[in-house]
């Protein structure tokens, strides 16, 4: 459907930002008042990919995001007999659309291998992600019978127990204009962690194996004015654990670099003096389940 006849008005545009490079930019357009959310519904799905209009072409990854409808007078008519039913209008004057565009990542730049890190992770068409991380750390104690002294290689007592750091981060990840929610995938992940490597939209790392832990989500629904359903915002939770080798232990010993991280099947294990990986007992299982994370972003069910 191609945009009502509008015009920009007078006062537009308006930019800001800071030295953060955060930007935000303001767009003004007049329309007839009956045509105001004709040209709102033609201006958030007429970018590529069906994604929000951008600013400008100079400002291609800026797009459009919150809008505010006033009038330029107010000439109403009709009346409200149930506001279930009814409201007034205001034909004949125009109607004054401000227009926010701020930096979100376009659906053309969500494309490439999961697995690449030179490459971001592939989204399902015309919908976008917002990523926030948040870490923390937690301690825990370590049995003396791992541990030496420096000074002269004596081993702890018993009733000694050295505290170490264990730094969890959370990490957000908000998608946006979601038509087709992958439920069964969500519900298969919920509580396991990564058995391949994952790349969370956003985030210029690749999370190791099993140092992601899914943690939950949050489901918002969007409207339309006659009660339509039309998209759905995701908001996923990831946990991560990455537990760093010893540098100059038996396994990470050519890894001086401490590249080498334990997720959460690992535990440190005293008598090694290093991280092993806990199974049970009876069936050689991890004590947490892995799924291919990957499947989030293709699968349709």
């Amino acid at each position: 459907m191609p945009y009502p006849a509008f015009q920009e008005h007078e006062d537009s545009p308006k930019e800001s930002g800071d030295r953060s490079g955060k930007y935000t930019f303001t767009r003004i357009f007049l329309t007839a008042w009956n045509d105001r959310f004709d040209f709102i519904a033609e201006h958030y799905r007429s970018g590529p990919y069906g994604l929000p209009a951008s600013y400008s072409p100079q400002w291609a990854g800026i797009l459009a995001d919150n809008f505010e409808i006033s009038r330029i007078s107010n000439l109403p008519s009709g009346s409200v007999a149930d506001p279930n039913y009814d409201i007034i209008t205001h034909d004949g004057t125009l109607a004054v659309i401000t227009i926010t565009y701020t930096p979100i990542e376009a659906a053309e730049r969500e494309a490439g291998d999961p697995q690449n890190p030179e490459e971001p992770t592939p989204l399902p068409v015309g919908t976008w992600c917002t990523y926030t991380q948040r870490s923390n750390v937690e301690f825990r104690s370590v049995p003396g019978r791992g541990c030496k002294w420096l000074s002269d290689d004596a081993l702890l007592p018993a009733d000694i127990n050295q505290q170490v750091p264990d730094c969890l981060t959370n990490h957000q990840v908000t998608w946006n204009q979601v038509r087709t929610v992958p439920w069964k995938t969500l519900s298969n992940m919920k509580g396991t962690v990564n058995s391949e490597k994952f790349r969370i939209p956003g985030s210029p790392q690749v999370f190791a194996p099993e140092t992601l832990l899914f943690d939950g989500m949050e489901d918002e629904v969007t409207l339309t004015t006659d009660g339509q359903f039309t998209t759905r915002k995701i908001t996923l939770t990831f946990i991560e654990k990455a537990q760093k080798a010893f540098t100059s232990s038996a396994r990470g010993g050519a890894d001086n670099t401490a590249a080498i991280i334990y997720g959460w099947n690992h535990q440190y294990r005293p008598d090694t003096s290093d991280y092993d990986k806990v199974l049970s007992a009876d069936s050689s299982e991890t004590m947490f389940q892995t799924y291919n994370f990957n499947l989030l972003w293709t699968s349709q069910v």
